[in-house]
């Protein structure tokens, strides 16, 4: 991404010195790009298109992967399916349309979603897709202790983390089926997303308990968690903030850059890290103009020149736009 690599970087956990080949081999590994907070600019990356998603019916998700397919999405598609939720024994959220949906289905929606891109997509692209959730408990129902008494909410958060951990190595391990089976040589990653909101769960403990849930699942830093949120204050510490953007193995940060506020408390989020020795990459800018918010441009552009005179980072590896 950037021209100039630096030496040495802060450890993300512990604050210690690690040498930038151990970390350059860690996200090679997970799959992910490595940015180092140095160097001359880059081009913004295309934006894809992210989803707010109603259902799991097949054919929908085919047709928003075949569409993604069709413009050569290379980057980042976040399917967000809604809040964590229990129907008796079976776990799965609650969509954006109000319905139960389980993780069974949520997997079999992804799966729709990864066959229809490579019908789609011209050879050798690349995609990291993303079962996405929210730390939610509905419009205007935010959660205020640990257990917030919201519709079908489930009964360990931590569970659930673990559970959707499992949902996204069944859906690569599908991709990977699929793709080998059927020739394709477009590569797709199946990752977890979070839309992590202090405003949504000022209590924080659902929050940090399904992230724990997840990282210990996986074990390692694949697959990896986004945190495709914000980082408002009001709500958690500042610690508790850093915790969730970035004190897990696997967390990815994603920014929500709708308007100017969010890009500011994202950036003193990050001054905050360097305060305390340690280097906050971020990897994506989320836009969402059909919800009035910065156009991706203005949103990414924004981002890159509120934490460049922070970390030196000159360039951000994706931009979406999510929409219902």
């Amino acid at each position: 991404m950037n021209s100039g690599i630096r030496t040495t970087l802060v450890s993300r956990r512990t604050g210690r010195m690690a040498s930038v080949g151990l970390l350059v081999m860690a996200a090679l590994a997970a799959g992910l790009p490595f940015s180092p907070a140095a160097g001359g600019s880059t081009a913004m990356p295309p934006t894809t298109i992210s989803h707010y998603e109603t259902g799991v019916d097949a054919g929908t998700l085919v047709a928003q992967g075949k569409a993604a397919g069709q413009a050569g999405a290379q980057g980042l598609a976040i399917l967000d399916f809604g809040r964590p939720a229990a129907n008796g024994a079976t776990s799965g959220t609650m969509d954006f349309a109000g319905n139960f949906v389980s993780l069974a289905s949520i997997v079999s929606a992804t799966i729709s979603y990864v066959r229809g891109y490579f019908a789609g997509a011209a050879p050798n692209l690349r995609l990291e897709v993303v079962i996405g959730t929210n730390n939610s408990c509905g419009t205007g129902q935010p959660c205020g202790s640990i257990v917030c008494g919201c519709k079908s909410e489930p009964p360990s958060f931590t569970a659930w983390g673990a559970q959707l951990a499992a949902a996204v190595e069944q859906a690569q391990s599908a991709t990977n089926s699929l793709r080998s089976r059927s020739g394709y040589t477009d590569r797709v990653t199946v990752v977890a997303g979070d839309d992590a909101e202090p405003a949504f769960d000022p209590g924080y403990q659902n929050t940090y308990d399904l992230l724990a849930g997840y990282a210990n699942a996986v074990g390692g830093f694949q697959p990896a968690m986004i945190d495709f949120g914000s980082a408002e204050s009001g709500y958690w510490s500042n610690d508790q903030l850093l915790q969730i953007a970035d004190g897990f193995r696997p967390d990815v940060a994603v920014p929500e850059a709708y308007f100017g506020s969010e890009v500011a408390s994202w950036a003193s989020l990050i001054s905050y890290a360097m305060s305390r020795g340690r280097v906050l990459t971020v990897y994506g800018v989320l836009a969402n103009t059909g919800g009035g918010g910065y156009s991706p441009p203005v949103g990414y552009a924004s981002l890159v020149n509120a934490i460049r005179p922070i970390t030196g980072q000159t360039a951000i590896r994706w931009s979406s736009d999510i929409n219902h």
